[in-house]
């Protein structure tokens, strides 16, 4: 009895001796010192949690060991969970990848963030360049409902392409691009390709199967850390991550958002943690007064308005999760005012923006104000356009990609950037090299293809629809924690920089900018 009592005791101690020497470890595999594929692997007591899962943007790359692991900087099979902090590609698109590539856990989000990635995702998987698929189709059909569209197969357990005669079965293997190249330079198949919903639903599914949802405020326990999520209002649904063991707090901002937009109304600033990491896609640079904002939105719906009365294009290009959704809002408001006439037909074009501008009209909880009145002209959209068509009362033309680098944007660009008539309104961020970037930079000729094309359109640029905080709003939301160890991430070299010195100076803050690859272990004893 005295020997069991003996190695009870000695279990406790060994016990408490371990919690006294847990620690959590950091590392960056994107974000850090660049502005897209933010991923952060957090590692305590055995357990290891991704804290987002993003695509890079432009010419950013991830590291340089990556193609040991499936592309990634770490064995994906390795990984138990990840944690979606919104729904925006730069932190949630490479999950379909690293679900390929292995990954087995569970993905927690808050519940808007499900809505919207169950639409963006299935955006994303149509035009899924990543992998190689062995694709199926009818060749010819002696039906003329659908004329020449066919859907393409790609899901071995697809019903539907079980039912395709052995006789009338093409196949092709290679990325979606490469099938469409494929088809193209065969133009005797005489087919438009598009993907199977069946195998685009049984995809989706698969993706949402590791998903579980928290609401903000609750805290869950996986393995030895709490999380917990509370919003930043960036996007629906956007949340700071808070994580936990017991010893060490720490807290993910994700992408703050701005008192700036129309959906916004108040931000709560971070609790008080231990470590803290934040975005700084602003660098400490301010993105206007409150009059100058407002003015901002002013010049854009005058211009708009100036284009639509002279019979002209007022063409947005814009992401289509909440981008898209902001814009609408400030048309509709423009229509209201007088601004913008109200006999001007509104195109948007993307499917995936008309399904997110749906979820947003259908949650009204999701915001601080009341967006129902964009539900009228959202209704009355049009979803074709043909630009060499003259719209005989001007039109406003709402396009993704945001960067008119891919998509409709893309699309349509050859034709839009020489006419003289269309006004470009570019409201979001251009990553450097993008096609958005070069006309925002003043080109006067842009190569698109193998052809050079002259600018003949007018360029507009908005920084009034951006969902980032500036400096005054990130400083906001740092109040409680301006003793607390600060990481910069989610930010250009320049931009971290200059928000480094910025909270020394003005705040008397110690920051440091995170390094890409670098573990970072708490608790520090020192700083």
């Amino acid at each position: 009895m005295q020997t069991r009592n003996l190695l009870y005791v000695a279990g406790l101690v060994l016990l408490v001796s371990l919690h006294a020497f847990a620690e959590m470890a950091v590392t960056f595999y994107g974000g850090a010192g660049c502005v897209g594929g933010s991923c952060a692997l957090v590692e305590s007591g055995g357990t290891r949690i991704l804290i987002d899962c993003g695509t890079m943007y432009g010419d950013e790359t991830v590291s340089t060991n990556a193609q040991t692991f499936s592309g990634f900087g770490f064995p994906p099979k390795s990984v138990e969970h990840i944690i979606i902090t919104h729904a925006h590609q730069d932190h949630s698109g490479r999950v379909p990848e690293i679900v390929r590539a292995g990954f087995n856990g569970t993905i927690w989000m808050t519940p808007p963030t499900k809505t919207l990635l169950g639409i963006t995702w299935r955006s994303q998987l149509v035009y899924d360049d990543s992998i190689k698929r062995e694709w199926r189709w009818t060749a010819k059909t002696r039906s003329r409902k659908g004329g020449r569209r066919r859907p393409a197969h790609w899901r071995r357990d697809c019903e539907w392409a079980e039912k395709i005669a052995a006789h009338n079965l093409m196949k092709f293997t290679g990325t979606r691009s490469e099938l469409d190249a494929y088809v193209a330079r065969n133009s005797a198949t005489g087919v438009n390709l598009y993907a199977c919903q069946f195998c685009l639903d049984r995809e989706v599914e698969d993706l949402m199967w590791h998903v579980r949802t928290v609401p903000f405020g609750e805290k869950r326990e996986i393995g030895p850390i709490s999380v917990t999520f509370r919003p930043v209002k960036h996007i629906p649904g956007a949340a700071a991550v808070y994580l936990g063991d017991g010893t060490t707090t720490l807290a993910f901002s994700g992408d703050l958002g701005t008192l700036r937009s129309h959906f916004v109304k108040e931000i709560e600033p971070a609790r008080k943690v231990d470590a803290l990491f934040i975005e700084s896609t602003y660098g400490d640079s301010s993105r206007g007064s409150t009059a100058e904002t407002a003015a901002e939105y002013a010049r854009f719906r005058v211009d708009v308005g100036s284009a639509v009365r002279s019979g002209g294009i007022a063409w947005v290009p814009a992401f289509a999760l909440d981008r898209t959704q902001r814009v609408l809002f400030e048309i509709q408001r423009g229509r209201e005012s007088g601004e913008i006439p109200t006999n001007a037909p509104v195109y948007m074009l993307s499917s995936s923006a008309r399904d997110l501008t749906r979820a947003y009209l259908a949650n009204p909880d999701w915001f601080d104000v009341d967006i129902a009145s964009t539900s009228n002209l959202f209704s009355r959209c049009k979803t074709s356009f043909k630009p060499s068509v003259r719209k005989p009362h001007g039109a406003v033309l709402l396009t993704t990609s945001g960067m008119v680098n891919a998509g409709s944007s893309l699309h349509l660009l050859p034709e839009l950037v020489t006419n003289e008539a269309v006004r470009v309104c570019l409201v979001g961020y251009q990553s450097p090299g993008s096609y958005g970037y070069l006309l925002r930079k003043g080109t006067k000729e842009l190569r698109i293809g193998k052809r050079a094309r002259p600018v003949r359109c007018t360029v507009s640029n908005y920084h009034c629809f951006s969902g980032h905080g500036d400096a005054k709003d990130n400083d906001a939301w740092l109040a409680n924690n301006r003793d607390s160890r600060i990481y910069l991430i989610h930010g250009d070299p320049d931009n971290l920089n200059a928000r480094r010195k910025g909270l020394s100076e003005r705040l008397g803050c110690t920051a440091e900018v995170v390094e890409p690859f670098k573990r970072y272990v708490f608790p520090q004893t020192s700083r």
